[in-house]
């Protein structure tokens, strides 16, 4: 259990049951970027994001949970199966950071971020790669005081310029 404020919450992997829940809290997280991405955009992401939970089956989504509800998810992908275009195959990474609207400035995300970083060590990546876009305003500063680095720009996705965000875990031996 970790504290974030007013009650306590766990950090646990997500299991099948969650699947609804996952999906439509990250329908709700997003929901936000609308404006910014426009419409048609808003359209595409919106139906990946209702099928968020199909993403098990690239690594490990996690979740944080009150006693309640489901507070916040991500997913953590370990070294070697990164997708190798926009992260590289032999880092570890992060997708699909989601807070409930209900639940922000309590620290979820930087704990959800923390897990993935704990994770990519246990595993031995020599470093976490993550991708976000500009429309993200408190994410990267986050990810900034967390130790994450602006890697390179990758372009636009859904309307909105998107950078690669590096955390180099271990230094490669020469």
């Amino acid at each position: 259990m970790i504290s974030t404020g007013k009650e306590d919450c766990a950090i646990r992997r997500a299991t099948p049951l969650d699947s609804s829940a996952i999906n439509k809290l990250c329908v709700e997280a997003y929901h936000e970027f609308e404006s910014s991405i426009g419409s048609a955009d808003w359209q595409q992401l919106r139906d990946r994001l209702s099928r968020a939970s199909d993403l098990s089956s690239l690594g490990e989504l996690i979740v944080a949970e009150d006693a309640t509800l489901l507070l916040g998810v991500v997913l953590y992908i370990p070294p070697g199966k990164s997708d190798g275009v926009s992260i590289p195959c032999q880092w570890a990474s992060i997708r699909m950071l989601a807070v409930s609207p209900l639940c922000r400035g309590r620290g979820i995300g930087r704990e959800l971020t923390q897990e993935c970083i704990n994770r990519a060590r246990r595993d031995g990546a020599e470093a976490l790669g993550l991708t976000t876009g500009k429309m993200m305003k408190i994410a990267q500063p986050m990810y900034e005081r967390m130790g994450f680095k602006k890697d390179a720009e990758l372009g636009v996705r859904f309307g909105v310029k998107h950078a690669r965000y590096v955390l180099v875990l271990k230094q490669a031996v020469s």
